[in-house]
């Protein structure tokens, strides 16, 4: 895929992309220069682990982040590729 930068020097990621990782208006990244490449890592917000009533471990997500789409998906995506190439 390609972007093209514009005159405010901003690049706009494909939306592709964007629903792939799951990012959202407002997501923060960290940009480092690597080479001669421009390298983007978003920073997530921190996930906590709490206890809940039963003393199990549950692990505390973000505003904004569906747990069930996003295992869904990578279940999806698990599947498309132990499917033979001929069978997709």
């Amino acid at each position: 895929m390609t972007a093209t930068l514009d005159k405010a020097g901003r690049v706009v990621l494909p939306k592709k992309i964007r629903d792939k990782l799951h990012l959202k208006t407002g997501a923060a990244f960290k940009i480092e220069i690597v080479g001669d490449k421009i390298e983007l890592e978003q920073e997530l917000p921190k996930v906590r682990i709490v206890r809940n009533a039963s003393g199990r471990r549950v692990v505390m997500g973000w505003e904004g982040f569906d747990a069930a789409k996003a295992v869904q998906e990578m279940r999806e995506e698990r599947m498309e590729n132990l499917m033979p190439a001929k069978r997709r």
